[in-house]
């Protein structure tokens, strides 16, 4: 088990995509091997919701993804412009 433990991990990319605030998934808390950046939606397993409507569906009745929920879309919300 230590040699797992000491197994060096490729470097996280610091240049995330920015993606909707209200966009939330469980994987956003790392997992036992690492932290892999949700944001870039790689994962095959993740489940992402909105805040605003609790579900799988934005306000505009679309799925939410970290692939859709990015600047453009109508629902969008970057709390960096506040």
């Amino acid at each position: 088990m230590r040699e797992f433990m000491d197994e060096d991990e490729p470097p996280v990319d610091t240049q995330l995509p920015h993606v909707c605030e209200m966009l939330r998934t469980k994987n956003a808390f790392g997992n036992h091997v690492g932290y892999r950046p949700w944001q870039k939606g790689e994962s095959s397993t993740a489940v992402y919701w909105c805040l605003h409507t609790m579900a799988t569906v934005g306000p505009d009745d679309r799925l939410v993804h970290p692939h859709t929920c990015c600047s453009g879309r109508a629902c969008f919300h970057d709390q960096r412009s506040n």
